[in-house]
């Protein structure tokens, strides 16, 4: 009789709620560089009578704790997680589990629902709308590949702040892409020459499996490398949705990556970073902001030569 198989995976739990969501999205920020292949909330969040929040009298479900089964396609991937979450200095339990495949994570992805940001819909393939309103353009990406599907407060962030330019017939390079669907956006808005690149092999992968879902107007370029090591030419947009810190650190090659008159919309950093992310970007002018929970982003422009 063959083996059975097991998938790597975790349990992440945190003692308490947190009101702001900030636990969460660092928690969530963390696991994204390592691709999982699904999450599952144990503890979510409860429902009132007849199942439906009213947003008019309470707009959100209560807070619960981080309480996480996330599962990864390598024990590898796992124990890098593990790693980066200790760094977080957070008060959390990981613990490493290896769990038997009983179809759970096929069952944890369908859990995934379509969200909209500003005109673009991120829907995975078992969720796409049957029609598509005017103006708003579908994202299709498998969560299964990892995160960028949406859910995340920084990529929806993005994707605003992307629906308020006019991009036709720009240039883009969309930095740590992971699913791509900022350069899918991109194209979908009319931007031409897309590249979105990252160091992870696995994540260039699914990229370009998510891009096969998808009808777009221009073809998009997923390429594995670290731009901020080796020279590559600059883009009239660029997307840097990292960290505060590797945004303070690279300001520098972020504003070499950017062609005069050209514009970055960077996110990945929370209020208390903003001030240090638009200062390391002096070279840049502001033009937009917003803001989710403790998660911030916005537009700057470089000034023409």
């Amino acid at each position: 009789m063959a083996e059975s198989r097991h998938w790597p995976a975790l349990d992440v739990r945190s003692p308490a709620t947190d009101p702001t969501g900030l636990v969460d999205g660092l928690v969530a920020a963390a696991l994204d560089d390592f691709s999982p292949l699904a999450i599952q909330d144990l503890i979510p969040p409860p429902l009132p009578p007849g199942g439906l929040w009213d947003p008019a009298a309470a707009p959100d479900p209560p807070p619960t704790p981080v309480v996480w089964r996330v599962c990864f396609s390598t024990a590898a991937g796992r124990d890098a997680a593990v790693a980066a979450l200790t760094a977080l200095g957070l008060d959390l339990t990981v613990e490493p589990l290896d769990l038997p495949d009983d179809d759970w994570v096929a069952r944890s992805q369908q859990a995934n629902r379509a969200v909209t940001a500003g005109r673009f819909i991120v829907a995975p393939p078992w969720d796409i709308p049957t029609l598509t309103p005017a103006g708003a353009d579908l994202i299709v990406i498998d969560p299964s590949m990892g995160f960028g599907t949406g859910h995340h407060q920084t990529t929806r962030l993005c994707l605003r702040l992307l629906s308020t330019l006019d991009v036709r017939g720009r240039t883009v390079l969309d930095l740590g892409t992971g699913s791509g669907v900022l350069a899918m956006a991109a194209s979908a808005a009319g931007a031409r020459a897309i590249t979105g690149i990252d160091i992870d092999d696995h994540a260039i992968l699914a990229a370009r499996r998510s891009a096969l879902l998808n009808t777009l107007p221009e073809p998009v370029t997923f390429q594995t490398a670290d731009v901020f090591t080796a020279p590559w030419p600059p883009a009239e947009l660029v997307f840097a949705n990292l960290t505060g810190a590797m945004l303070v650190r690279a300001a520098a090659q972020l504003a070499a990556l950017v062609a005069p008159d050209g514009q970055l919309i960077v996110s990945g950093f929370v209020d208390s970073e903003a001030a240090d992310v638009e200062s390391a970007l002096s070279a840049f002018a502001v033009t937009a902001r917003e803001r989710e929970d403790e998660w911030c982003a916005c537009v700057l422009r470089r000034a023409a030569r």
